[in-house]
């Protein structure tokens, strides 16, 4: 009984190794020695990439009216269910 997962485990392992001798595509001879010998591009401040995140004062009173619009939406339905039920 306990060969059965010894030879799993021997399996997978057996498995993974093949996979690991697939020849992938040569990717250096596709480079052209223009691209090869360029700079590396200047690198820039982060903050002028990504948009400015709102004022925490705006998001949280936005949060604040969608929950309270679900709630009200959700007692709505509840009071239905009740008058279903009766």
């Amino acid at each position: 009984m306990r060969r059965l997962p010894l030879m799993l485990v021997f399996a997978c392992l057996g498995a993974t190794a093949l996979a690991q001798c697939t020849h992938e595509p040569e990717l250096n001879n596709q480079v052209t020695p223009d691209l090869r010998n360029a700079d590396y591009p200047d690198l820039l401040p982060i903050e002028g990439l990504l948009p400015p995140l709102p004022a925490p004062e705006t998001q949280s009173a936005e949060l604040e009216q969608e929950l309270k619009a679900r709630s009200s939406n959700l007692e709505r339905r509840a009071e239905a269910l009740r008058r279903a039920q009766n």
